[in-house]
């Protein structure tokens, strides 16, 4: 095929972004903690010392400057921004016989010729534990939102990106990881990958 063809994307489940504030309310609370611990000369004598070590003078070496406590509080709210913005990266798309899931901070690649079709079933992972996530090996995981490369309670790999733990098409794969997506209509992506494997049989 010549020049290639157009992505054709699918929709992904939708997902509260109210689940962001797992993490950012914890490190909006961290930024006040060392924003206090810098400015009351109050403070406990214990808590004082935690504000020292905390200073990005008494690691580096450098003069005190002001720099320890604008680093105590701008870093947890940079940290919080990333991990927002990461949440809300997600895409499933077909192109040239090659789906490509991109999940927060990961990317998976598989060819539709290495996936397992005839086995490709819409799950409830509450009640499926062949297909149930196991444990993180490299992720990005809230309550109700996993992302990334984890191991299975049946077994072997998996890349994920689940939104919704009710309703997640599971693909397995040869010799790659099994994918575990939550789509809005995944009757319709599975009906597009085969169609493409017949294409190219």
């Amino acid at each position: 095929m010549s020049g290639g063809s157009d992505p054709r994307g699918f929709e992904v489940s939708e997902a509260s972004s109210l689940r962001v504030l797992w993490i950012l309310l914890p490190l909006v609370l961290a930024a006040g903690f060392g924003a206090w611990l810098m400015l009351d000369r109050n403070a406990p004598a214990g808590l004082e010392a935690m504000a020292r070590w905390s200073e990005w003078s008494t690691w580096t070496g450098w003069p005190d400057t002001g720099l320890g406590a604008a680093w105590t509080v701008l870093f947890p709210i940079a940290l919080g921004a990333v991990l927002a913005w990461a949440f809300h990266v997600r895409r499933v798309q077909l192109q040239d016989g090659v789906l490509t899931v991109r999940s927060t901070f990961f990317r998976c690649r598989t060819p539709v010729a290495r996936m397992q079709l005839d086995q490709a079933a819409v799950v409830d992972l509450e009640h499926d534990r062949q297909h149930a996530l196991r444990y993180r090996t490299l992720g990005y995981s809230l309550p109700g939102f996993h992302s990334g490369h984890y191991r299975l309670r049946g077994g072997g790999k998996g890349f994920v990106l689940i939104t919704d733990m009710q309703r997640v098409l599971v693909i397995p794969v040869r010799d790659g990881p099994t994918l575990l997506l939550s789509l809005a209509r995944p009757q319709t992506l599975l009906d597009a990958l085969r169609r493409d494997a017949l294409r190219r049989a």
